[in-house]
């Protein structure tokens, strides 16, 4: 790249279908198209891109826009996503890419095809978990060193049990999502300063649905029904382009 003032970000690659040349340019292979888009290398430049991936306004939006020509291009044709970033110095570097991973694109088009992502996560109230598992304070101790020593204990002995309970539940949730399912992976849980909420996340999973199935929603219906007296809230987000099931 260096030495060059532009070069070629590649949002994915697609099945060549009419519709497609208005979502982003087309590098053309056979059946295959890459999306991509010309970018400025002084600010995808590979040593700028890590400075950058810190900047968490720019990595949101720039994000958010990798993801918006990923949507669109689903919409019209079955598509693999590539990693946020992927940049080559020149469109024959492209072509090269789809020549050599061709077969790999293909395979990977023909499992997602009529296929979307959809993703569910699930987050644990633990004071509301806690008071299901039965964490009542006894009544009636004398404030003693002794007494705060027990209390501490219960504490710590219930906290465990609330994260061991938690994790329990998370793990349940997915393996009956599964069976909803064609396929499934559980990533690991986002923290607070991503999710923006006080609980702690217990389920962050990734679910491959049948286009238009709503096997999975109705299968979070009635676990949220089941958890809601434990303090468990779920969320289904998507569809979403199948970034968990294709290998990039």
């Amino acid at each position: 790249m260096i030495g060059t003032a532009t070069g070629w970000y590649v949002y994915g690659v697609a099945e060549q279908q009419d519709g497609l040349a208005a979502v982003a340019r087309l590098v053309g292979r056979g059946r295959l198209a890459a999306l991509v888009a010309e970018v400025p290398l002084d600010e995808y430049s590979e040593e700028t891109l890590r400075e950058r991936l810190n900047d968490r306004a720019w990595l949101e939006e720039k994000a958010r826009a990798h993801e918006e020509v990923l949507q669109a291009a689903a919409e019209i044709a079955p598509v693999v996503p590539l990693r946020f970033g992927t940049i080559y110095d020149e469109l024959a570097d492209v072509e090269r890419l789809l020549d050599t991973r061709g077969p790999s694109f293909e395979s990977a088009l023909e499992r997602v095809r009529g296929r979307v992502e959809l993703g569910v996560k699930a987050w644990a109230d633990p004071s509301r978990l806690a008071a299901a598992i039965g964490g009542g304070e006894p009544a009636g101790e004398e404030p003693s060193g002794r007494a705060y020593l027990q209390r501490r204990q219960r504490e710590q002995r219930l906290a465990a049990e609330v994260a061991a309970r938690s994790a329990e539940l998370g793990e349940d949730a997915h393996r009956r999502l599964l069976a909803a399912v064609v396929d499934g992976v559980a990533n690991r849980p986002q923290p607070r300063e991503l999710t923006g909420r006080d609980e702690p996340m217990i389920l962050n999973g990734a679910y491959l649905v049948p286009a238009g199935d709503d096997a999975l929603r109705t299968e979070v219906e009635r676990l949220a029904a089941e958890h809601e007296p434990l303090g468990i809230t779920y969320e289904v987000t998507g569809p979403w382009p199948p970034h968990n099931f294709v290998e990039t």
